[in-house]
C-alpha cells in the first residue's frame, strides 16, 4: 500500500464577540498560540488555518503578521 502524504493539521480561526482576542482551535477544540504557528511554520510541519467566518484560508495572512 503507497505511503500518502498525511493531511495537514488544520486550525479554525474564531473571533470573540466578547473579547477583542481571536483564538486558534484544532478539531478536538484545543487552543493554540500564534507564537506556535509561526514556529511550526519554521519547522515546516504542515498546517492551515480556516477563518470559522468565512471559511477563507488564512494561514499566509497570519504568518505575514508578527
Amino acid at each position: 500500500m503507497p505511503q500518502g502524504k498525511s493531511q495537514p493539521i488544520r486550525l479554525k480561526f474564531i473571533r470573540s464577540t466578547i473579547d477583542p482576542r481571536s483564538i486558534l482551535v484544532d478539531a478536538e477544540l484545543n487552543p493554540h498560540g500564534f507564537d506556535e504557528i509561526h514556529d511550526w511554520a519554521k519547522r515546516k510541519i504542515d498546517f492551515v488555518v480556516i477563518d470559522a467566518d468565512s471559511g477563507e484560508d488564512i494561514t499566509r495572512i497570519l504568518l505575514a503578521q508578527n
